[in-house]
C-alpha cells in the first residue's frame, strides 16, 4: 500500500531524513537509496508517496519513493479555466433561482391581491365559523376545527386530573367557545388578557353555552391530529 507524505527532516551529507505521513502525521525513517538513482536530490518540503516497511531496527521505513511531480503550467492553467467555468455556472445558477424567487413571489402576490375579493384570514375564518356554527346546532362532536376568536374571559386554571389553562372567546358569528388547554403537554399561554386575538385548532365537543374546544396540543403518542393555541405570532402545542 502506498502512502503520501511530506519530506520534514533531510540531511543531505548524510543522506537520511524523516518523512510525515499526511493521513496520520506519523512519521517514517528516509534514506537516499530508497529513490530511484535517477530521481533529483530531496530536500525539506518535498511531496512524496511512498510504502512501509519495518527495518532491522524495528523503525518505520520509507521505500521506493516516488516524487508527486508539480503540475505544469498547462495544467495549472486548464484548472484555472476549469474553476473559473465553475465559478461562472454557479454565479448564472444563483442569479436564475433569484429571478425565479421574484416572478413567483411578487406575480403571485399581485395575483392574489387582484382577484381576492377578501382576505385568506377572513375567508378561511367565516368558513370555519360557518362549520362551527352548524356543529353547535347540529349537536355535533369530535369535530376537527380551525378558527380564531376574541378573548372575552378568563378562567382559573382547572387543576383537577390534567391541568387545563381556560377561557372563552368569542366568534365573528357572536357564538362562545370555551377553551381548555392542557398545560401538561403544551406551554401555557403567558400574558393572554380580554380582547386579545387567538387562533386555534383543535377538537370541538358540543355543549348548551356555545362548545369547547380542547386538544389544541400534541399527541405525545403521535396517534392524534396535532392541535394548537397561536397568540401573538408565537404557537403554542
Amino acid at each position: 500500500m502506498r502512502y503520501q507524505g511530506k519530506i520534514t527532516t533531510w540531511k543531505d551529507e548524510k543522506g537520511f531524513g524523516f518523512v510525515t505521513m499526511n493521513a496520520t502525521g506519523e512519521k517514517a525513517f528516509v534514506h537516499i537509496k530508497s529513490f530511484s538513482s535517477r530521481s533529483k536530490r530531496p530536500v525539506v518540503g518535498d511531496k512524496i508517496t511512498y510504502e512501509l516497511k519495518m527495518d532491522e531496527n524495528n523503525r518505520m521505513r520509507a521505500e521506493n519513493i516516488r516524487f508527486v511531480s508539480a503540475p505544469t503550467a498547462s495544467a495549472k492553467s486548464s484548472k484555472s479555466v476549469l474553476l473559473g467555468s465553475a465559478f461562472l455556472n454557479k454565479l448564472l445558477l444563483a442569479a436564475l433561482v433569484l429571478l425565479l424567487g421574484y416572478v413567483f413571489f411578487y406575480g403571485r402576490h399581485t395575483f392574489i391581491s387582484n382577484n381576492a375579493p377578501a382576505s385568506i384570514t377572513e375567508q378561511r375564518t367565516d368558513k370555519s365559523d360557518a362549520i362551527i356554527a352548524s356543529a353547535f346546532s347540529n349537536r355535533q362532536s369530535n369535530l376537527q376545527i380551525s378558527g380564531q376568536g376574541v378573548v372575552t374571559k378568563l378562567l382559573p386554571d382547572d387543576d383537577i386530573g390534567s391541568r387545563h389553562q381556560k377561557f372563552i372567546i368569542r366568534l365573528t358569528t357572536g357564538q362562545t367557545l370555551l377553551i381548555a388547554h392542557n398545560i401538561d403537554i403544551a406551554p401555557k399561554i403567558s400574558f393572554l388578557k380580554q380582547g386579545d386575538s387567538v387562533q386555534f385548532n383543535g377538537v370541538y365537543e358540543w355543549n348548551e353555552k356555545g362548545g369547547v374546544i380542547h386538544w389544541t396540543h400534541r399527541d405525545p403518542d403521535g396517534s392524534h391530529v396535532a392541535g394548537w393555541l397561536e397568540h401573538q405570532c408565537q404557537r403554542y402545542q
